[in-house]
């Protein structure tokens, strides 16, 4: 995950050898063989075994006529998970770029960057977070809340362990997520996570917001504390973002309509979010950006996926400085600001670019594993 663990990549090297499966692979990253992992012992087996069985080598016997995979770009699934993975994370971090808003010296957009047309990168905001300034009033406001979700720490403790390293599991209670049934999907929310953090490190770098323990000393952590921004929380950047993309595979509607609807994709990725407050590592504010945030990151992912036109780009900057983080506010700032992508009416030829794609190719690949 993108706090605790991911601060140390204790947690990123596991997370991300998970995502692409490199264990799964074979032993030190390299590859299996068909029966095992590769071993010097193997290796020699293999070199006597074939002196013995070999005979005369006729390269004329040779074929010069092999391919590996089928001639078409998108197609990637004759490469190894961790390879795929590579490429699939290509596709995604090569789509979007965080800058500055115009005029400022902190705060973020998040923009996506189509193909060059007549020369020119164009780029289309996703969503704005704007610089939160710490006050005395913002501090108590956030800080009391703070104070009254520690009541809930042992209670919490063993979600709040495992959240550091792993969300997908709670998600895969949810809709059974494994690697048989499930595979591309989750391959492809593996992929999911790995862009939100590409994205939200660099908007906590120019956000850089104090965490609850740099305000008051009491608040005494029951884990450690990242060692980078508190705003946006990247919890929360990657459960909604999950939340909203499963919530996509899982019943074709967007993130306002799952809220709408009380899905309990949302319901979950709201107390992921909440446990790092209660943890005593956030602020209910830093979770209110970072679920914002994380919508938007994944209703961009399936515009890329799909070819459907990107929605507005939502700002967040209105929040109480006592105000807490629920899912009727994420609805509310949401539904205010502009509408779900619709992938239901997505003009033909935009549909066929991203079918071409290797992005839109791996959802057509997902979305076969959820049968309406």
């Amino acid at each position: 995950m993108s706090e605790s663990g991911y601060s140390g990549y204790s947690g990123y090297s596991g997370y991300s050898g998970y995502s692409g499966y490199s264990g799964y692979s074979g032993v030190g990253g390299l590859a299996a063989h068909a029966g095992g992992g590769s071993t010097t012992q193997l290796n020699a087996a293999l070199v006597s075994t074939r002196d013995g069985i070999g005979g005369f080598w006729d390269v004329a016997n040779a074929r010069f006529d092999v391919t590996l995979g089928t001639a078409e770009q998108k197609n990637i699934f004759y490469l190894r998970l961790p390879l795929r993975a590579k490429m699939l994370d290509h596709a995604m971090h090569s789509s979007a770029q965080v800058s500055l808003p115009a005029g400022q010296s902190k705060g973020a957009v998040v923009s996506f960057l189509p193909p060059v047309a007549n020369g020119v990168i164009t780029p289309v905001p996703l969503v704005e977070i704007r610089e939160r300034v710490m006050t005395q009033s913002l501090a108590q406001g956030q800080i009391d809340l703070v104070r009254t979700y520690a009541d809930l720490r042992i209670d919490r403790v063993a979600e709040i362990n495992i959240q550091q390293n792993d969300i997908l599991s709670f998600f895969g209670a949810l809709a059974l997520l494994d690697d048989q049934r499930r595979l591309r999907s989750l391959e492809f929310l593996k992929a999911l996570v790995r862009f939100c953090i590409f994205a939200e490190m660099q908007v906590k770098h120019q956000c850089r917001f104090a965490r609850p323990v740099d305000v008051d000393i009491k608040v005494q952590p029951m884990i450690q504390t990242p060692d980078h921004s508190s705003f946006p929380s990247g919890h929360a950047t990657e459960s909604f973002a999950v939340a909203t993309v499963m919530h996509r595979m899982r019943t074709g509607l967007g993130p306002r309509a799952g809220l709408a609807n009380g899905a309990q994709e949302f319901r979950l990725a709201h107390r992921i979010a909440t446990n790092r407050t209660v943890a005593g590592v956030h602020f209910p504010m830093d979770s209110a950006a970072g679920s914002m945030l994380g919508c938007m990151l994944g209703e961009h992912i399936v515009a890329l996926s799909t070819g459907a036109a990107h929605g507005a780009a939502p700002v967040f900057d209105a929040f109480g400085d006592g105000e807490d983080f629920t899912l009727n506010w994420l609805e509310t700032a949401l539904g205010a600001q502009g509408a779900d992508v619709d992938t239901a009416n997505v003009d033909a030829a935009a549909a066929q670019v991203a079918s071409d794609s290797i992005i839109g190719n791996f959802w057509n690949q997902v979305k076969a594993e959820w049968p309406v």
